[in-house]
């Protein structure tokens, strides 16, 4: 359960404030009246995109020593938890970061091709391989970093408008790299400790 819910809290921070959210603001204002199909792409990208990241990290934490992961999940989630502070999250330019020439596959072919696209090399997806890596776990880690991918995006499907103007991205991106931190120095703690 460790494995499951500490990815959902990864993966959530990462997901905050990411492009993923103002793809699925631009899809859920294109397809008002179809969010549902919106949500299936939603959670097929997630099942597909964090199934593949964590086999990938599974396979990678096999080559390694179980100390070594610990110390490079550690190392890595404080860097990442860094980054977010030291870049803030931008706007993206609709024009250029949705691709339009998929918005004619309808709400649930443009919403899955858009969200497994976004997810391609995204810090989510380098946290779920840590994660795979360090708890030696497809599964559980796979479905939190879906669950917790989905839990982040789903309101901004159905209520995106209205939290674009009460939740201040400052406060996310403060909460998105306290966790990413937090999970890194737990991580670093188990090096050490061992």
């Amino acid at each position: 359960m460790t494995e499951f819910l500490t990815a959902l809290l990864a993966v959530a921070a990462a997901e905050m404030g990411d492009k993923t959210q103002f793809i699925a603001l631009v899809l859920a204002a294109r397809y008002a009246n179809q969010k549902w199909a919106i949500v299936i792409g939603l959670v097929a990208a997630a099942a597909l995109m964090h199934g593949i990241a964590g086999t990938l990290g599974f396979f990678v934490g096999d080559l390694l020593n179980g100390k070594w992961v610990a110390l490079i999940v550690g190392v890595i989630f404080i860097a990442m938890g860094m980054a977010i502070l030291v870049s803030p999250n931008e706007k993206p330019d609709e024009a250029t970061d949705v691709p339009k020439k998929y918005l004619h596959l309808g709400a649930l072919g443009a919403s899955f091709l858009l969200f497994s696209v976004s997810e391609i090399a995204d810090k989510s997806q380098v946290a779920t391989m840590m994660l795979a890596a360090h708890y030696d776990s497809i599964l559980r880690v796979a479905s939190g970093a879906a669950v917790g991918m989905t839990l982040v995006v789903l309101p901004v499907i159905f209520f995106g408008a209205w939290l674009t103007k009460k939740l201040p991205l400052n406060a996310i991106r403060y909460a998105g790299s306290g966790i990413f931190v937090i999970i890194g120095l737990l991580s670093l703690y188990e090096y050490f400790k061992g």
